[in-house]
């Protein structure tokens, strides 16, 4: 029996050859690709990982007060402004506006007078003296001559909610009543006749008309005058200046109005 031996291949043709060597450079170019890809994907992957996170900025948070908790807090810096005139000693309310010791009040509550004393919460008496007033706006500052140690009541000049709930301070040695009146800012922009109506200005040569008041749906009294209205972060919004004798309704200066001559007037060297 013959041993069968296989023939020898046939020699390759250079096509053949060319295509075999190109079948391998694909395969050399997938697998490169590959690896590539792998690198870039991890590369991605680190970087994301290492990537700084921004900081989360939270939102400021502003304290909403209880209208007793706002009044609380604020009553050391209201005092009795006591205006001595020729025939008469008229009692209202001031409120601390600065570290120099000025108070803002009522223009009617010192008109005419002949020497002022501030009467703190402690019963303390101090010298005043007049840095500025305005009939027209019926606004005055008092500065304590020997200085006042508090801080100043905050200021809101922003456009404000109608209504919202407010809370009215005042010194009650003024008032002979409480302190501090919860009440309701109701309108705006109010028109106020005080001649032939039961608007009571308190005293002093006022106005016939005040114009763009607040209106407030609250019960004071004419030792009110020139007190802070609060809203509910204890930031001073208006200044009382005139009540309804029939009613519990009074107006308000709108602080936004008046605070730029406010602070002209204790600007004022002097004291």
């Amino acid at each position: 029996m013959q041993e069968w031996t296989p023939p020898p291949p046939a020699p390759r043709s250079r096509r053949d050859r060319r295509l075999a060597l190109a079948g391998v450079l694909l395969v050399l170019a997938l697998a490169g690709f590959g690896a590539a890809y792998r690198i870039a994907a991890v590369g991605s992957r680190e970087a994301a990982a290492v990537r700084p996170t921004p900081p989360t900025v939270a939102p400021p948070v502003v304290a909403v007060l209880s209208l007793s908790q706002a009044a609380a807090q604020s009553l050391s810096r209201v005092v009795t402004i006591e205006s001595v005139a020729r025939d008469r000693e008229e009692l209202g309310t001031g409120w601390l506006i600065d570290d120099r010791g000025d108070f803002v009040t009522n223009w009617h509550v010192v008109e005419g007078n002949l020497g002022i004393r501030i009467r703190d919460r402690a019963d303390g008496t101090h010298v005043g003296m007049v840095m500025g007033s305005d009939r027209e706006h019926d606004i005055a500052v008092i500065r304590s001559v020997d200085g006042f140690a508090g801080v100043p009541l905050p200021v809101e000049t922003q456009a404000l909610r109608i209504p919202q709930e407010v809370v009215v301070l005042a010194s009650s040695r003024a008032t002979q009543h409480t302190d501090q009146t919860e009440g309701t800012l109701a309108r705006l922009h109010q028109d106020v006749p005080v001649r032939g109506t039961d608007v009571d200005p308190g005293f002093g040569d006022l106005p016939t008309v005040y114009t763009d008041m607040m209106a407030l749906r609250a019960r004071i009294y004419a030792g009110n005058s020139g007190g802070p209205v609060l809203d509910d972060r204890g930031r001073v919004v208006g200044i009382v200046t005139l009540a309804s004798r029939a009613s519990a309704q009074a107006f308000a200066i709108p602080l936004d109005r008046v605070l730029g001559e406010i602070r002209a007037f204790a600007g004022r060297p002097g004291g």
